[in-house]
């Protein structure tokens, strides 16, 4: 049963499918979260705050959750715009993912509950879930020292989702490795929001600033943005730096919506 819906997961063009046992995040890692939070490095996203106790375990999100599945798909453009060209975050240039993904999703995980039994949830940034947390726990991936996960053939421009589901499942063999370390991305961050630990102030990211923040921006944030290399909305560079990312196959989903 399990490696048959890994297949059916796989063929909706996802680079990668794991198996996890659910429950709670390791304390380690919520500790660090709640720290990070409490230093302010979440900016004005009050919501990372309010979702502390929720993303702490998977029954807060599905109640009776056995496992966790998780999926990454590759958002890897077929080229690279050039950096003297107006540009916005590679990410946004295709549908919404959300939507389109959940689109995707959607049938096929009714298929399971129809095949299977148990009861399922389809989490795209929609649910106080730990996403990095489980991707790494379910094998699928390594963290990297932008804080992002990467994963094989996509690196880390790959959307990472969870499906939560009461069945039970072995789980796969966890992942423990980092990305090589190179510091080129903390390097050439042009605001300096990253860490070199693997996280980052987000009050200082260039995406933040351009999407997230909702009041007037500080004289201080928009000297921030000013250092930014021409996007006119988000900023890519930690991910174009990362030699991880070089000679990628476009992703399956969306790479011709991509204009170059």
């Amino acid at each position: 049963m399990k490696e048959q819906i890994r297949k059916k997961l796989l063929e909706t063009g996802a680079a990668a499918v794991g198996f996890c046992i659910a429950g709670e995040i390791d304390s380690a890692v919520h500790e660090d979260y709640k720290n990070w939070v409490k230093k302010g490095f979440n900016g004005e996203m009050a919501y990372l705050e309010r979702h502390i106790p929720l993303r702490h375990s998977t029954q807060n999100v599905l109640p009776d959750t056995r496992t966790v599945i998780s999926l990454a798909y590759s958002y890897v453009p077929e080229k690279w715009r050039s950096l003297d060209l107006p540009m916005i975050s590679v990410y946004a240039y295709g549908e919404d993912y959300h939507k389109l993904l959940r689109k995707i999703l959607k049938p096929v995980v009714k298929e399971f509950e129809t095949t299977y039994g148990g009861k399922w949830r389809i989490c795209i940034d929609s649910a106080p879930v730990a996403e990095r947390f489980w991707a790494m726990k379910s094998g699928i991936g390594k963290r990297f020292i932008n804080g992002c996960i990467g994963v094989e053939n996509c690196g880390t421009l790959c959307f990472l989702v969870e499906i939560l589901t009461t069945l039970e499942f072995d789980a796969d063999q966890p992942s423990n490795t980092k990305c090589k370390e190179c510091m080129e991305c903390v390097k050439s961050c042009p605001s300096g929001a990253l860490l070199g630990n693997g996280s980052m102030d987000a009050g200082k990211c260039i995406n933040y600033l351009m999407i997230e923040k909702k009041s007037p921006l500080t004289s201080t944030e928009k000297q921030l943005l000013e250092k930014k290399p021409g996007f006119i909305l988000g900023c890519d560079i930690c991910q174009r730096v990362c030699p991880h990312n070089r000679d990628l196959p476009p992703g399956q989903l969306f790479h011709n919506r991509y204009p170059i």
